[in-house]
């Protein structure tokens, strides 16, 4: 049997609403009709062209915010007056903070954060508080563009005594991308060790098995590694600059959409059995569902 999507919003302020699906409007919120920009994430694509070339060559994609359009109907409920329930909705959302447009489909869930762009459009033909019920049309961005599902993460423990001058262990985790987006792996590593991560450039190529070693870590310099270029790269738990250390070294490959499972080699040194690495899996989706 069909069976319908689940659309919830949770707000700023931390209180949860049931748009659509089982449970729709018990709140006294639920979905209108035709919503705009949920669907396949914005884009503008590049196409470059010299001053004789027969056509254009493509440049590449540049990837917009996303700008939601919905409405919403509004209603008394058993226990709350039209007045009180309008007023909640409204305090749920910010212009300054997101809200969460969640979705959940018999495939898992999807998240999109959202904000007000602009106010609350109010067009009510006759006085709301007669008839226990307006329609309210939301206007909103989201500034990261993506549908996003909740990480996936594994861990390895090391097994043997890495101290000794030239020992090491190498620990297999199993990544995966799932998305139609590329993926940058995140690392959270303890101290004190010595951690070579890998940067494949899941291609043929000369980068095909590059690795990265970072910086040998002391106590209390537990590390968050992010290989994406627009996050800050290495974060240390005792905030000391690990990162200054990289000598200009940098993360540059992300792990291409609808890759499978794959087991990704990491390598300890300097550290005591019971030496952990976790490796996480954003999952970011260009549609609400779907893409698998």
């Amino acid at each position: 049997m069909a069976q319908a999507a689940t659309i919830e919003v949770e707000g700023v302020d931390g209180s949860l609403w049931t748009l659509a699906g089982p449970g729709q409007g018990r709140e006294g919120v639920e979905l209108g009709t035709t919503p705009t920009g949920l669907y396949d994430a914005p884009v503008t694509t590049i196409w470059n062209s010299t001053a004789f070339q027969i056509g254009a060559t493509y440049g590449g994609a540049n990837w917009q915010k996303r700008d939601v359009v919905f409405g919403v109907n509004v209603s008394a409920t058993d226990s709350s007056n039209w007045e009180s329930v309008d007023s909640a909705w409204r305090k749920a959302w910010a212009y300054d903070r997101d809200s969460k447009l969640i979705i959940t489909t018999e495939y898992g869930a999807r998240t999109l954060h959202l904000r007000m762009s602009q106010q609350p459009e109010f067009k009510p033909l006759r006085d709301p508080h007669l008839k226990h019920w307006a329609q309210v049309t939301m206007t909103c961005t989201a500034g990261i563009p993506w549908w996003v599902e909740e990480d996936t993460t594994a861990t390895a423990v090391s097994t043997v005594d890495t101290r000794g001058e030239g020992a090491s262990e190498t620990l297999w985790l199993p990544i995966s991308n799932p998305t139609d987006q590329p993926m940058w792996l995140q690392w959270v590593g303890s101290a004190p060790a010595q951690w070579t991560l890998p940067d494949f450039s899941w291609r043929e190529d000369s980068f095909a098995a590059r690795v990265i070693t970072l910086p040998s870590l002391v106590a209390g310099q537990d590390i968050t590694v992010d290989t994406d270029p627009i996050e800050e790269m290495i974060v240390a738990a005792d905030n000391s600059s690990v990162w200054a250390r990289m000598n200009g070294r940098m993360f540059l490959h992300s792990v291409p959409p609808w890759t499978p499972e794959t087991l990704l080699p990491v390598t300890v040194r300097g550290a005591a059995p019971g030496a952990q690495i976790q490796v996480r899996c954003p999952r970011n989706w260009s549609r609400p569902w779907g893409l698998q």
